[in-house]
């Protein structure tokens, strides 16, 4: 199981079509417990390898190899006899492999190691050493989030704290591409972080800036296929219809609200997020609903009970506007909705006017135009 996890990352990786390149993965790791053994995954012409190597007395080791582009692996560590991946977080981080010596060193983890010997590999400590304290601090916002459970308002303040640091995280990120624009290491993280589907201008500019050989890349023109696709749910196109069961199994249509200003708001039950934002949504609501504005509630449960959970949350929560059950038809896929919470607010035509409103600026948008 923890092998196709790993296939699956793997999958996602970018590369360049260049030519053949022959690496060696030279590293040290200090203090060592042996009996330990390193492993480097990758992918290459569409199979997952692994190659492994013993981690000598003086904490040496040494991995050499060929493949066909310069591309990301992820080499990982099991020391004092244990096997790799024995554990649930896999002690390992992530490379690329180009032609020359990738040199990996470290005082005892390879979570602590330190990168370098080829450019890429430059480029990814540089990257790596630029998200550190984020890294960090997002690992103490998850911990104190669940000493947090049943403190809803508490919760709420620290989701806040959460969303100001990944959109500070998010600005090194496109700071490093916009440094960066021959680097495999920046279509990764351009890929990774910024979807066109929330930043499509910002999106736009970063991948047009990149060199002409990674545009042209796979998953260059697969990033540019997203940037495409994403255009048709941009702020001035008209939504795409589609049509729901409520809650009483009636079939709703977006269509059917053309005439008001409607928020489509993407949600679930599951979605903690999603519960502590329903309060502002209830807000706007009572504040807005007669002055031609309404909410549609598309609902993305999960498991054999999405019916109950769904209708046991919207009697929790308050929630008096019209709901679809949207977990059996693709209305998510249709908008590109990847993550939860997600809304789009249409005008009377159907016209997309703002997207992911959050907190007050749902407030603040609806009094600027009602």
């Amino acid at each position: 199981m923890k092998k196709k996890i790993i296939i699956t990352l793997l999958a996602a990786l970018p590369f360049t079509a260049l030519a053949q390149q022959q690496y060696t993965v030279k590293g040290t790791i200090n203090n060592v417990k042996l009996p330990a053994t390193v492993q480097l995954a990758y992918q290459d012409k569409g199979k997952t390898n692994f190659d492994s190597a013993k981690v000598q007395n003086d904490g040496k080791f040494l991995i050499s190899g060929n493949v066909t582009n310069p591309m990301k692996a992820f080499l990982m560590l099991a020391q004092n006899g244990e096997k790799i991946n024995s554990k649930p977080s896999p002690d390992q981080v992530a490379i690329y492999l180009e032609n020359g010596t990738i040199e990996v060193n470290t005082p005892d983890s390879l979570f602590r190691a330190k990168i370098g010997g080829t450019q890429l590999n430059k480029d990814q400590q540089e990257l790596i050493t630029l998200l550190a304290p984020f890294k960090k601090t997002e690992a103490q916002l998850n911990a104190d989030m669940k000493k947090l459970q049943g403190k809803p308002e508490q919760q709420q303040q620290l989701t806040e704290v959460y969303q100001s640091m990944a959109m500070a995280k998010l600005q090194m990120q496109i700071g490093f591409i916009e440094k960066h624009p021959n680097s495999l290491v920046s279509l990764n993280t351009l890929r990774a972080a910024v979807s066109p589907d929330q930043y499509l201008e910002k999106a736009s500019a970063l991948f047009n800036s990149l060199s002409t050989e990674l545009k042209e890349s796979t998953f260059g023109k697969g990033y540019a296929k997203k940037l495409e696709e994403a255009k048709g749910l941009t702020i001035g196109s008209i939504a795409p219809d589609f049509t729901l069961k409520n809650s009483k199994d009636q079939d709703i249509s977006l269509n059917s609200f053309k005439g008001k200003y409607v928020l489509i708001d993407f949600w679930a039950s599951w979605c903690g997020p999603c519960r502590r934002e329903n309060p502002n949504l209830i807000k706007a609501y009572e504040k807005f609903k007669g002055k031609n504005f309404t909410i549609l509630g598309v609902a993305l449960e999960r498991g054999e009970n999405a019916k109950k959970l769904w209708m046991d949350a919207i009697a929790k929560d308050g929630l008096t506007w019209e709901q679809g059950a949207g977990w059996e038809t693709n209305v998510a896929t249709l908008f590109r909705v990847n993550s939860l919470p997600a809304n789009f607010l249409l005008d009377p035509t159907g016209k997309i006017i703002a997207k992911d409103l959050r907190g007050i600026e749902l407030e603040n948008k609806l009094s600027s135009i009602l």
